[in-house]
């Protein structure tokens, strides 16, 4: 069973869940109210969604729930969200009302909760997602919901026509049932703090990508983030912030074309090497004028030019179909097989002609006592085929070992060519890797992976910085964070398959999990 009270800490309805919900009752209009969302099984109903978000980006949700048969052996109700965590489900009179999980993630059971009316609260991550500043709530309700934003929020995307009222500092917003879609940012726009804010992230940005990626042109994120710098020192901050973002996303492109570009580049030339390596006189004169125009546009950073260049050297060498187009180890393992399916017929055929030679009787000298008709069964019925007749002295034992272990030796000698396939050489080296390497790999995974949160990517480059693993107490003494925080932190990167939890010496490490591969 699972029940506990987490709502004395502030997470729960009492503190300040019910004043909350007493401001709502009065300001939600009466559809909200009355809205009501029926499980499957009809046993339950809910209504008065509330949802309040914090900073952080986690969610507290609140809502009471109607239970058509308070006895019943097993109610099922399904939750908003599937991470789910500190739930609690009680009664009107405050009294823990057990439960047990059910078959999803986000389903709990009760049996017999002796009560027409339940209150349920619980926190979840699952409902926001962070693309820079931009905070993005998504949510697909099948009822009516009031949603609390953080203090210092600015709505910047209202969704679809909401009911905004103020209380004090923070604004709730009342939807009706359906896809519910809506974009906030923290903080004031406009000021010069948050446009350095922004300008320092857009040129830790394009230090990263210039870093990562040798000779990189990255002339127009750096000509973006010039005129940010510019605007911010007109104090036109607004303007200097939207610059420095553009500026952020264009370094981000230009890193993935300039991979996407090196990688056809890598594959073009290899494929006209090992053309001209087969041998068969290839003209490969125009293909290699079109890799280098490739090259050429690559060096001046038209990534985009020197990918499709490339590709077109790729058609232009297949344009031009030779003998060598068939890959050489296809042909070896062609006539290998076909050396196999002969090797029985072959090794027969010399052990008799050995032993027709070795026969010494002058009735054989004939040709035509010799059964022919019978030659299509060498490799399935050769004694019977083959057998001596009347005066046919008997081949020695010793003389018949001796040929089978020919024949077999033979049949070996053609196994061995097709199986003894050299083993493709290791690429990732088992060796310890160092701070440098661990950060050179970190940096890609943040220009691949934008969404990580700073706080997410900060604790990935201190990772690095301490060779890959690093106690969940340093961790929370270097950043000044609580205990609850870095565990949810820890979680969403592990999550990410980004770090595993081990246990060592009774605490939390946390360890990077790709620190044994090499970038």
């Amino acid at each position: 069973m699972i029940s506990a009270y987490h709502w004395k800490d502030g997470a729960g309805f009492f503190v300040p869940g019910m004043l909350l919900l007493i401001v709502i009752n009065a300001i939600i209009p009466a559809y909200a109210q009355d809205e009501e969302a029926a499980t499957e099984e009809g046993q339950s109903s809910t209504s008065s969604l509330f949802i309040a978000l914090f900073a952080n980006g986690e969610a507290l949700v609140e809502y009471n729930v109607g239970i058509e048969d308070p006895l019943a052996e097993e109610i099922r109700i399904r939750l908003f969200g599937e991470d789910i965590r500190d739930l609690i489900v009680a009664d009107y009179e405050d009294k823990v009302v057990e439960f047990n999980s059910g078959e999803m993630p986000n389903e709990i059971v009760l049996n017999r909760p002796n009560a027409s009316n339940l209150k349920i609260s619980y926190t979840t991550s699952d409902f926001l997602s962070k693309d820079r500043r931009e905070w993005i709530f998504s949510l697909n309700s099948t009822i009516s919901l009031s949603v609390k934003l953080p203090p210092d929020s600015i709505l910047t995307d209202p969704g679809e026509n909401p009911s905004i009222v103020l209380v004090g500092d923070q604004q709730i917003l009342t939807y009706k049932p359906g896809n519910i879609r809506f974009v906030y940012v923290i903080g004031t726009l406009g000021t010069e703090e948050q446009a350095n804010i922004v300008i320092t992230a857009a040129e830790s940005t394009i230090v990263q990508i210039n870093n990562n990626h040798p000779g990189i042109v990255l002339t127009s994120a750096r000509d973006l983030l010039q005129r940010a710098i510019d605007a911010r020192d007109d104090r036109r901050f607004t303007e200097a912030e939207r610059l420095a973002d553009q500026a952020n996303d264009a370094a981000i492109a230009t890193g993935r074309e300039y991979d996407a570009a090196q990688e056809a580049l890598a594959n073009a030339e290899a494929q006209i090497n090992s053309a001209a390596a087969g041998g068969s006189g290839l003209d490969n004169t125009v293909t290699m004028q079109i890799l280098e125009q490739a090259n050429n546009e690559f060096a001046i950073g038209n990534y985009t030019e020197a990918r499709n260049s490339a590709q077109d050297a790729v058609t232009a060498l297949g344009d031009k179909p030779t003998q060598s187009e068939i890959p050489l180890t296809v042909m070896i393992t062609a006539i290998a097989v076909a050396a196999v399916a002969v090797a029985g017929g072959i090794g027969a055929m010399v052990f008799f002609r050995k032993r027709r030679r070795s026969k010494q009787v002058s009735e054989l000298h004939n040709a035509n006592d010799l059964p022919k008709a019978n030659t299509n069964n060498i490799g399935s019925r050769a004694g019977a085929v083959f057998r001596p007749t009347n005066s046919v002295a008997p081949v020695e034992p010793k003389q018949d070992i001796v040929q089978v272990e020919e024949q077999e030796e033979m049949a070996e000698s053609v196994e061995e060519a097709t199986t003894s396939i050299p083993p493709m050489p290791r690429t990732i080296s088992d060796s310890p890797i160092d701070s440098s390497i661990l950060s050179h790999i970190v940096g890609n995974i943040l220009v691949e992976r934008p969404h990580l949160r700073p706080e997410d990517q900060q604790v990935l480059k201190f990772l690095a910085e301490k060779e890959g693993a690093a106690f969940e107490s340093e961790i929370r003494t270097k950043f000044q964070i609580p205990k609850t925080t870095i565990w949810r932190l820890v979680k969403r990167l592990e999550r990410e398959e980004l770090v595993e939890i081990r246990k060592a010496g009774g605490q939390n490490l946390i360890k990077l999990r790709f620190e044994d591969k090499q970038a």
